[in-house]
């Protein structure tokens, strides 16, 4: 019986530690976007001879300085340019929050998550729930532009999702009206992204 409680004990110690909850900032240091974008070879399903887009993936605050949540982005777009299979350009975005006197990484990172799916919920975006990370939802953008004589929409799939202290949106942009098939690969694309997280161990 001894036996079986520390085993009890010792996973719910391993579960409390993954949800951050021994350390106030987090399970996560900064993290870089880039490094949890899949290779090239689990893109081509998504995008036509995918190359990553020129930029510092480097995790930064809001402003480059100072102290705060670190924001960090990568994005891969297709080669030649305008070309959809079925998305033209796939991007991470990934915010590690840490703690401070309001209280610790996790907490931030959840209201962060729960703050942006209120104003979404507000402003009658229809969400669907993700099974991805500890709190998961997708949505679907659209813009509009008129240039010139020709009228443009863009459409850009998105997942939006928290683990521990990091809340990561993994989006795919396309100029064709996305359906449930490209719905289930920006979730698909989410969960490989998840997959990469650094385990801590």
């Amino acid at each position: 019986m001894p036996a079986l409680v520390a085993v009890v004990a010792g996973g719910g110690v391993t579960a409390a530690w993954r949800l951050g909850f021994f350390n106030a900032d987090g399970r996560f240091d900064d993290l870089d976007a880039c490094e949890l974008m899949p290779d090239a070879a689990a893109l081509t399903p998504l995008i036509s001879n995918g190359a990553r887009e020129q930029g510092d993936s480097q995790p930064r605050t809001l402003f480059g300085f100072g102290s705060g949540p670190t924001r960090s982005e990568c994005k891969w777009s297709s080669v030649p340019a305008g070309v959809d299979r079925p998305f033209r350009t796939l991007r991470v975005f990934v915010e590690t929050t840490h703690a401070n006197s309001d209280g610790s990484g996790p907490e931030h990172a959840a209201d962060s998550l729960r703050v942006w799916h209120d104003n979404r919920a507000r402003r009658g975006s229809e969400m669907t729930s993700v099974e991805v990370g500890e709190n998961g939802y997708g949505v679907t953008d659209k813009a509009t532009y008129d240039v010139v004589l020709a009228h443009v929409e863009v459409f850009d799939v998105h997942v939006k999702f928290r683990v521990s202290n990091a809340v990561l949106d993994v989006s795919a942009r396309t100029h064709d009206q996305p359906g449930a098939r490209e719905q289930t690969q920006v979730e698909g694309l989410a969960k490989a992204v998840a997959a990469r997280l650094p385990s801590g161990d």
